[in-house]
């Protein structure tokens, strides 16, 4: 007894879509958890007033951050700072004004990514991705 082709070809393109429909779903939790960690480094970026800087030993110490740059006074105990996020003209350079503004505004992007992510619920898988990798795009620019 012979088995039909068709037959054969149809259990194999079921399997093949049961196994492509579970790839999906574990790519689409794993661009979750990135973007959940995207956002957690863009977060930390725009609220932290300052994250690069010297060490006390280092000659001309002081640091900076997106809106805010210290530097230490000649006697070495004071620190004074220059820029407020509330008040944005006292940010030092208008480089750091333009930074300030598109990183506030990947912020906003990348949240409201986060929160499309709720849509896998309601809508199909691709429209999900397109609509989210949309978002990413504009939010890495």
């Amino acid at each position: 007894m012979t088995v039909d082709p068709k037959y054969e070809y149809a259990s194999e393109s079921s399997l093949q879509h049961a196994n492509y429909m579970k790839n999906s779903k574990a790519i689409g939790v794993l661009w979750g958890v990135f973007t959940i960690c995207f956002a957690i480094i863009v977060v930390v970026v725009f609220i932290q007033p300052h994250w690069l800087g010297d060490t006390q030993e280092s000659r001309g110490t002081g640091h900076f951050g997106l809106w805010q740059a210290c530097r230490m006074v000649q006697d070495g105990q004071d620190v004074i700072c220059e820029g407020k996020l509330t008040d944005f003209n006292s940010i030092p350079t208008p480089a750091f004004r333009a930074a300030t503004v598109f990183i506030g505004l990947s912020v906003v992007i990348i949240l409201l990514c986060i929160c499309c992510m709720v849509l896998f619920f309601v809508f199909h898988s691709s429209t999900v991705f397109h609509i989210c990798g949309w978002m990413q795009v504009f939010c890495g620019e």
